[in-house]
C-alpha cells in the first residue's frame, strides 16, 4: 500500500510539473503566443514595407518626369496652380443655388 501511494505521488508530481511546463510554454514571454504575435506583426511590417517601396518608386518616377519632361511641369502648372498659357481660353464654372422649388 505504501508503494502504491508513492507511485501516485510521483505521478501527480510529474503531471503537475508537465502542466506547469505547458503553461509556461504557452503563456511565458518567450512562449508560443508571443511567438505567434511577433510573426503576425512581422508579416504586417513586411506588407507595409512593400507598400512604401512601391510608393517610393512612384515618387522617383514623378521626380524623374519633372526633371526631364517639360510637359509634366506644364501639366502641374495648369492643374494645381491654375495657370494658363498666353492665348488659352479659360472657362470658369460657377455653381449657383438650386433653382428647383423646395417641396414641403
Amino acid at each position: 500500500m505504501n508503494i502504491n501511494t508513492n507511485y501516485q505521488k510521483i505521478i501527480l508530481l510529474s503531471l503537475g510539473f508537465f502542466i506547469l511546463l505547458m503553461i509556461m510554454a504557452v503563456f511565458h514571454e518567450n512562449g508560443i503566443l508571443n511567438a505567434y504575435r511577433f510573426e503576425q506583426e512581422q508579416v504586417k511590417i513586411k506588407e507595409e514595407n512593400e507598400e512604401l517601396r512601391l510608393h517610393n518608386n512612384l515618387l522617383r518616377q514623378n521626380i524623374l518626369a519633372l526633371k526631364s519632361d517639360p510637359y509634366e511641369i506644364e501639366k502641374i502648372a495648369r492643374e494645381k496652380l491654375n495657370l494658363a498659357k498666353p492665348g488659352d481660353q479659360v472657362y470658369r464654372i460657377v455653381s449657383s443655388p438650386s433653382s428647383f422649388p423646395h417641396v414641403k
